[in-house]
């Protein structure tokens, strides 16, 4: 039976549709395949940054240099190294080094990710914080040689803004923590002054404008010995509380600094000569701690040092107010004075500075 008109150009109209519908499909199916092949490609042009944990154990040297910011701050720069399997801050001074603040560092760069490239030249950088003298410059070396190069600069939804080694362009980086790498002095230094066990000290010795004490141990008990300034000889204390002497170790068995005074003078803080002097003798000549208080400095900490180093800490006026302490400090309290013994925060010892528990930044 022969088809009408109308049949054939419905057949017609059938078949251009079916041929355009498969001809779209194939158009799209190839641009997709294209698009995969340029993001392959746009991924394999990024710059790699995977650390492994072998890879981190092998670091050995850190330089951290921070540029300038707008508003004129100075910038830094610190130098990790590490000896063994310890690390040192070698510069700006040399010191003891935050070994947690390290170790945090060096987890963070295996969570370090390149996602994506924002511009392929170096006419951005000055926009995105990247420039020469600008942002943090993270330089890790293995064995005397380079082995990572990074520049981060501005940080945004896109990630951090970054130069990786000598490849030029800028590149988004996932993972970057600023309050990991990007410290102040405070948050690389070993802030740990004084650590001993309080059950092993047998005499405290205290001088300071109020006069002399001896706290001597008799068993589980302290007695105290009292010399008013320019008395002839030693009296009591009336009403003193052997605990009180507890309180006072409490306040330095775990001293730590909340602060340094590189660059500071003596005489300058008041710690030539000192306004009080602190000296803790552990049994059996095991060591001998001395402790020198100065003036105040910044909010309500206050200038030290320690065991005749040079140098010079900040520490809570909680602890230091034990060693600028008159008499009545050692004695029975009413329940209503008690608190003003107690150190801040609830019950942290020896003047710890809560920020540098985080870094710091």
């Amino acid at each position: 039976m022969a088809m009408g008109t109308e049949t054939k150009l419905y057949v017609a109209v059938g078949v251009l549709a079916v041929l355009g519908g498969a001809l779209y499909l194939n158009s799209k199916s190839k641009k997709e395949e294209a698009e995969s092949y340029t993001q392959a490609g746009r991924a394999a042009e990024l710059p790699p940054l995977t650390f492994t944990d072998e890879d981190t154990k092998k670091i050995d040297k850190i330089v951290l240099e921070k540029g300038a910011d707008e508003d004129g701050g100075a910038g830094s720069e610190f130098e990790l190294t590490k000896t063994g399997d310890e690390w040192k801050l070698t510069k700006p001074v040399a010191y003891k080094a935050n070994q947690a603040n390290v170790k945090s560092l060096l987890d963070a760069l295996k969570r370090l990710k390149t996602s994506e490239q924002i511009s392929t030249n170096k006419d951005q950088y000055e926009k995105f914080g990247v420039a020469d003298g600008k942002g943090l410059h993270v330089v890790l070396y293995q064995g005397g040689k380079v082995k990572t190069d990074l520049r981060f600069g501005e940080g945004g939804t896109r990630g951090q803004m970054a130069r990786i080694g000598d490849k030029e362009g800028v590149f988004s980086v996932k993972g970057y923590s600023s309050f990991t790498f990007d410290r102040d002095a405070k948050g690389w230094r070993d802030l740990g002054i004084l650590k001993f066990d309080e059950k092993e000290v047998e005499e405290v010795d205290l001088t300071n404008e109020h006069g002399q004490y001896t706290f001597t141990k008799d068993g589980d008990k302290w007695t105290a010995k009292y010399k008013k300034p320019k008395a002839l000889a030693a009296g009591k204390i009336d009403d003193f509380d052997p605990a009180k002497v507890g309180d006072l170790l409490r306040a330095f068995k775990t001293l730590n600094a909340a602060d340094f005074g590189d660059g500071k003078k003596l005489a300058d803080i008041g710690l030539e000569p000192a306004k009080g002097e602190l000296t803790i003798k552990l049994k059996e000549g095991k060591a001998t701690h001395i402790i020198s208080v100065g003036d105040k400095a910044d909010g309500t900490n206050v200038w030290t040092k320690v065991n005749g180093n040079d140098q010079i800490f900040q520490i809570s006026s909680w602890a230091a107010d034990w060693v600028t302490a008159e008499p009545s400090k050692f004695t029975a309290k009413k329940d209503d004075e008690k608190d003003k013994d107690k150190p801040p925060g609830g019950g942290m010892p020896g003047g710890i500075d809560l920020s540098a528990l985080g870094g710091g930044h």
